[in-house]
């Protein structure tokens, strides 16, 4: 396979980018742009897609950053149908020599750019196709705008030379064998209760998440062929993967383990650039791994990084409210316990907490169940303790 993005992963790329940046520009005021990859030949204005033209400068953007673009590389007209897109893109990226840029919100919350060549993600999906050979579809749940979508739902599909198909959790997924079904573990939650058996030589895969060995377990005992976890972060890319329920990952090629001082680890390239794991490990034998805890107290929630002590903190400066502790629940949403103060009476208090986690808040922190106390709950160390 040539070192250059192929054209079919820049257009689903494409596609899930510019859906995401107009879902942003138009919160929940308009209706969403139709799902999957659009046609080429698909117009972009109102006969189209019906972006307006700050829409269409936000799509410009988003791509611009996404894929390393300038408007050097435009033509004399802007774009107007979605090939125009992904011509723009391969003006760049036919040489081989191409970047990817996804953000990640870091330990701060604050969105940062983390740059990949691309030979390095064709790499990581040709090695990552190996252990899913004679996949006949690409079942996809998630977005492509997302560096686990990047690599399994748009590169590696070009790599196996097969076709992807969206498909949403509430919907007939509509499962044949030889599917490879690419889900965060969240969706793999709600699948495990909805779909009670899975074709034949159906193969699963897993990230953005810690993937729960008992749900793992009940989706093979429910006819799932295979059900691969990856491990990985938008600054890495792919680091390991295991057979789940396995207990140990494997590293992908790319990477060896290095010691950082006593007891802890981080990896090293085979140019022998060193970056750090988002998770403390155990180190098992030469190439294997198990994550033991979060370095930077982020947890995953529908597969976004959240922090639940950013949330305590924005709840806590709520008028009313004297101290707060945020955890995340066995379902994976937050919950959060509020210790009052003063007179308010719980119903005003309450409101005024849903005012602010609507204005303050994206919907993987919002916490989704609350509960009202004089005290945290603490044991006899004093240590804040758990909650029901």
């Amino acid at each position: 396979m040539s070192a250059a993005l192929p054209r079919s992963t820049a257009h689903g790329i494409a596609c899930a980018v510019v859906m995401a940046e107009v879902g942003r520009l138009r919160e929940r005021h308009h209706p969403v742009l139709p799902p999957g990859t659009w046609p080429e030949a698909l117009p972009i204005g109102d006969d189209g897609l019906g972006l307006d033209s700050l829409e269409q400068l936000g799509a410009l953007g988003a791509l611009a950053e996404m894929f390393g673009l300038d408007d050097r590389l435009l033509g004399t007209e802007p774009p107007r149908s979605v090939g125009a897109w992904v011509d723009w893109i391969m003006s760049r990226h036919e040489g081989g020599d191409g970047e990817l840029t996804v953000m990640t919100s870091g330990s701060t919350g604050q969105p940062r750019p983390c740059v990949h060549a691309v030979p390095d993600l064709l790499a990581e999906a040709q090695f990552l196709a190996t252990h899913v050979a004679e996949r006949r579809r690409v079942v996809t749940l998630v977005p492509a705008h997302h560096l686990y979508g990047i690599v399994w739902t748009a590169i590696l599909p070009a790599v196996l030379g097969v076709p992807v198909v969206a498909r949403i959790i509430g919907a007939p997924l509509e499962l044949a064998s030889g599917d490879l079904i690419v889900a965060v573990p969240e969706q793999w939650q709600a699948m495990r209760r909805l779909v009670r058996s899975f074709p034949a030589d159906v193969v699963g895969c897993s990230s953005a998440g810690p993937l729960d060995d008992a749900l793992a377990t009940s989706l093979l005992a429910s006819g799932l062929s295979r059900l691969l976890d990856v491990y990985g972060s938008s600054e890495t890319g792919g680091i390991a993967v295991r057979s789940a329920p396995a207990a140990a990952y494997d590293l992908l090629p790319r990477w060896r383990l290095s010691s950082d001082g006593e007891g802890d680890w981080c990896l090293r390239d085979a140019k022998g650039k060193s970056y750090s794991l988002p998770d403390h490990v155990e180190k098992i034998g030469e190439q294997s791994l198990r994550p033991v805890g979060r370095r930077d107290g982020a947890v995953q929630v529908g597969g976004e990084k959240v922090w639940p002590g950013r949330v305590a903190d924005t709840l806590r400066r709520i008028d009313g409210v004297a101290d707060v502790a945020v955890r995340q629940q066995a379902n994976g949403r937050l919950k959060a316990f509020i210790v009052p103060a003063g007179s308010l009476e719980a119903a005003d208090l309450a409101a005024m907490i849903e005012r602010v986690c609507d204005e303050r808040l994206s919907p993987p922190e919002r916490p989704r169940a609350i509960r009202f106390g004089d005290a945290l709950p603490r044991n006899m160390m004093g240590k804040l303790e758990d909650w029901v």
